[in-house]
């Protein structure tokens, strides 16, 4: 059953007399949407982009997942709704899950709002709050604010558990509230009294319930809902938004058609309506009625007349299409009619896509394979199943039911075969041929750039570096011929320390901003557009964008610089490697010194693009440690590896899947140094 019709009773109760006629003025729960767009909900600086809908068995549901610090959401009905209603008293329901927290702020704030205009609220980037609405405006009937620790609140905050909230901006009044747990709000506002009689509920359990007082001046006309999440990474679910009133005249709403359920040829709807309302269904020339005793409020209707709601199996009988056609009456009152079309075609799955995300000199390749159920009814689980065949007629390898995101690596020449499955809905099947070969035709590596070419390329030496890639000594190898042996209390278990060589002394060289007369680096590789803030190569480690524009860095913050290869095309690839939050997933190899680590590359492959396309270096915490390129074999580009000679000795090795590798002690197979490859027999 839908949540809504859940909490809906409880309002009901909780406001309104049992022979009390029931408006709708507003509603939002999210049925038969398929995009944002569709909503009253936006986000200042998100746009629709942060949006998704959502659907399981309890219908289907609105979920805002911001990005960084730009992190608010509202919808808006604005107060006309309200007013044309000229009601003494009216309601305001919401449910509200937040999936997470944010894992480094306490901020998350939930406020009905009355602003008059929804500029206030922030529709672009200038009007956004991004704050606590309560602290900003007077304009709100109900808030609840997450505390920090500081008053009342937890220690940290979380991504899961348990969060202290203050209802209404009071902090000696606290309410407790767990992520992944659905709540409802239920207001009453009464606009003579000035007041709010609200309460929070997690389903059958109040949470809790009292009466505030508006204060005068602020305007009694809810206009909205205001949502802040706190940094970073929230999640926040939304459902069944409903403004309504009681109205001394008969009034029948329009009953709720919600599909809940797809398997093959059989549709299931839940059809909900309000106590004291007959339900009225007329498909093919059949008419039916339902009173809310028979079924609590939610007929069960299918296009199956043998339909078993306890069938666990595939249907394979023969289903009815038509036009389903819903109301209600109370009384005399009539509401007005919902149709729906009803189809019994086997719904086709997408078929599963493949994209490459790495790419190794030869035939080998990795792809993502991706199941994309956005424009599926019902949004269901899609799984991918594959079959290579080699084109040498070499071992098939095969496997079934993966999640969307798997990747497969083939080895050879050769042709992936793909097919997507659901429960309850058709398979599809499509294939790709992998037959180019590619060359390893360039490579800039910084591990193993030296002076002499770092300041050929315009920089100057800056000293050693004093910042966060130094002094948080995240670059670090293990020494193999250095352990000990440490018992883990944990787990009893003995594990193996190895001491670091942490390379924290690293030369540093800058080329300012003023001394950028192009977007040039070195050789093809380039910025895509002329840097307006010093650039730093850390010699042995890479290239690191400022954060601030001048060679005072005296300017306004940056977000992203973008560097590419010229002379691709798309038909080109490009690897690039680097390493996050100043050192944070680079490799770490079992070496025997710090001198055999520095001319090895530190970041791990970060992406794979096509020759054209560029990527993006975070500003001062993302550094690009290795662009390798691959061309189709037979392509010729004239792009040199950028390293001490043409065959240096001291060059990177790397495997047939891109990893580079330690050069010494080589088990047997094929690598690739210097841009060529070399067989390694034992």
């Amino acid at each position: 059953m839908k949540k809504f019709y859940l909490f809906l009773s409880a309002l009901i109760a909780f406001t309104l007399s049992a022979s009390a006629s029931i408006k709708y003025l507003y509603q939002q729960n999210f049925e038969g949407i398929t995009d944002a767009s569709q909503t009253d909900f936006c986000s200042p600086t998100g746009g629709y982009g942060w949006f998704s809908i959502i659907s399981n068995d309890a219908g289907t549901s609105l979920v805002f997942t911001p990005s960084g610090n730009d992190r608010s959401c509202n919808i808006f009905w604005g107060q006309d709704v309200v007013k044309a209603a000229k009601a003494s008293t009216y309601n305001v329901s919401f449910g509200f899950n937040a999936k997470n927290w944010g894992n480094n702020h306490q901020t998350t704030e939930y406020t009905v709002i009355s602003t008059a205009d929804r500029t206030t609220v922030g529709t672009s980037a200038k009007n956004a709050y991004n704050g606590n609405y309560r602290a900003k405006s007077n304009d709100w009937l109900f808030d609840l604010t997450q505390l920090d620790s500081k008053n009342g609140g937890k220690d940290a905050a979380s991504a899961e558990g348990i969060q202290n909230f203050a209802v209404n901006g009071d902090s000696a009044n606290i309410v407790s509230l767990t992520a992944g747990t659905f709540y409802t709000v239920n207001l009453t506002i009464d606009t003579i009294a000035r007041t709010v009689e609200y309460k929070v509920s997690h389903g059958n359990d109040e949470v809790t319930s009292a009466v505030y007082q508006v204060p005068e001046g602020v305007d009694i006309n809810a206009s909205g809902i205001y949502f802040l999440g706190a940094r970073y990474n929230p999640s926040q679910l939304f459902d069944d938004i409903l403004v309504s009133t009681k109205i001394d005249e008969d009034y029948a709403n329009v009953p709720t058609v919600t599909l809940m359920g797809i398997n093959n040829k059989q549709r299931v709807y839940n059809i909900s309506f309000l106590e004291g309302e007959t339900l009225h269904l007329s498909y093919n020339g059949d008419e039916t009625t339902a009173e809310y005793g028979d079924c609590d409020g939610t007929y069960v209707w299918s296009n199956n007349p043998d339909y078993n709601p306890d069938n666990e199996d595939a249907v394979t009988d023969e289903c009815s299409n038509g036009e389903l056609v819903a109301w209600t009456t109370y009384n005399e009152a009539v509401s007005d009619k919902v149709s729906t079309q009803i189809d019994n075609s086997i719904i086709q799955l997408p078929a599963a896509t493949a994209s490459i995300s790495q790419v190794s000199p030869g035939y080998s390749k990795t792809y993502t394979l991706t199941a994309n159920n956005d424009d599926v009814a019902m949004k269901p689980k899609m799984f991918i199943s594959y079959t290579f065949t080699p084109a040498d007629g070499g071992e098939v390898i095969e496997k079934e039911d993966l999640s969307s995101g798997a990747t497969v690596t083939l080895p050879t020449k050769g042709t992936l075969e793909l097919t997507t499955s659901a429960f309850g809905y058709g398979s599809t099947t499509t294939s790709l041929v992998n037959d180019i070969e590619y060359n390893q035709t360039g490579e800039y590596n910084f591990a193993t750039l030296t002076d002499a070419q770092i300041v050929a390329a315009g920089f100057s030496a800056d000293g050693n570096a004093a910042d966060k890639w130094s002094d948080y000594g995240r670059i670090y190898s293990y020494d193999k011929n250095n352990f000990t042996m440490k018992e883990n209390a944990e787990t009893g278990k003995v594990d193996t320390v190895y001491t670091q060589f942490v390379y924290k002394e690293i030369p540093m060289f800058t080329k300012k901003s003023s001394e950028w007369t192009d977007s040039v680096i070195i050789d093809r590789l380039v910025f895509t557009a002329k840097p307006a803030v010093n650039i730093h190569i850390h010699k042995n480690l890479g290239l690191i964008t400022e954060g601030r524009k001048g060679d005072d860095m005296s300017g306004n913050w940056i977000s992203n610089s973008y560097v590419k290869v010229n002379g691709l095309t798309d038909n080109d690839f490009v690897v690039y490697s680097s390493t996050g939050n100043y050192g944070d997933g680079s490799l770490h190899p079992y070496v025997n010194s710090l001198d055999e680590f520095l001319p090895q590359d530190k970041g791990n492959v970060t992406t794979v693009l096509k020759g054209s396309e560029p990527f993006p270096l975070l500003r001062m915490s993302v550094c690009l440690t290795n662009v390798r390129i691959l061309r189709p074999v037979g392509t010729v580009d004239g792009i040199s590896n950028v390293s001490t000679s043409e065959n240096d000795v001291n060059a990177p090795v790397y495997n047939l899947a891109g990893v580079c590798v330690s050069g010494k002690n080589l088990p047997a197979g094929v690598y690739v140094k210097n841009g060529k490859k070399f067989i390694v027999n034992k």
